[in-house]
């Protein structure tokens, strides 16, 4: 696969759970919209492994049958939905799932990754592989979750951008121009005051004047784009994940690669209801 794949190319992690099979299909409509691929990647986390020679050989060997049978699940959901075959690639890959996929994303458009439906204290502090594609990944992320959607998303037609930092994230917010427009879908873009500023007079509007000013030149790109701005007071985590159950995804931008996760980000990855888009 070469760079002018990467352009249109998905990168999907499989590992056999159901939110992962969740990811593959929310990856696959995305595919169709753009007219894009899918690349299904099983990693083999050769540290599971005992260290024992004919132990090692063995249980690589049931790693990767394991891992080819999720592929295959994958695969079969896929021709299930019609998804065209010469449009999927699929692997196993030995090593750390936590490096690979950060590793692999830099060949890829978009990365989908399902978010395993464990407690919300453990998704805080756990190293998952979602919070290592967050904190290296090179592509823009979707993380998702059957326990957070159970259904199909995409049914309310409206994208959410939240902006979190100041000025606004540019790319978060024209790859949420680009999915709501994708979509036909409305926009809102949400900054969160701090409950603290409830006391300032005159902040709100000032706030709210600012982020309209922003927005203009990409009013002006995009014409026949809804978009509403809108300020809010509150806690950020409580306000966005409120957001996040009338949205069909919420895109929150990031600092340069290897930045720290943020306590936000973690938790809109712990609470959130809809999928949540995460880019550079």
């Amino acid at each position: 696969m070469g760079t002018a794949d990467a352009d249109s190319r998905i990168l999907v992690g499989v590992d056999g759970s159901e939110d992962g099979l969740r990811a593959v299909l929310y990856a696959m409509r995305e595919a169709r919209a753009r007219g894009g691929s899918l690349w299904l990647v099983h990693v083999v986390d050769l540290r599971s492994m005992s260290t024992g020679l004919w132990g090692l050989v063995a249980d690589q060997q049931d790693l990767e049958r394991a891992g080819q049978a999720a592929l295959q699940d994958a695969r079969d959901l896929l021709a299930r939905e019609d998804f065209p075959v010469e449009r999927v690639h699929s692997e196993v890959v030995l090593g750390d799932p936590l490096l690979e996929l950060p590793r692999l994303s830099a060949r890829a458009r978009l990365a989908v990754m399902g978010r395993r439906a464990i407690s919300g204290l453990e998704r805080m502090f756990v190293g998952s592989t979602s919070v290592a594609l967050v904190t290296n990944g090179q592509c823009p992320l979707i993380v998702i979750s059957s326990a957070s959607t159970p259904r199909e998303t995409g049914r309310l037609r409206v994208v959410a951008v939240a902006v979190n930092a100041w000025p606004p994230h540019g790319s978060a917010l024209e790859w949420g121009a680009g999915e709501a427009g994708l979509r036909q879908a409305r926009l809102r873009v949400v900054h969160v005051l701090p409950a603290s500023h409830r006391a300032q007079a005159g902040e709100l509007a000032a706030t709210a004047a600012e982020l309209d000013a922003q927005l203009a030149p990409m009013r002006s790109g995009h014409p026949d784009l809804a978009i509403e701005a809108e300020v809010v007071t509150g806690n950020p985590i409580d306000e966005l994940v409120e957001l996040s159950r009338v949205v069909d995804l919420l895109i929150v931008g990031l600092g340069p690669a290897g930045t720290p996760v943020s306590g936000l980000t973690r938790g809109l990855l712990a609470h959130a209801s809809c999928p949540i888009g995460l880019c550079r």
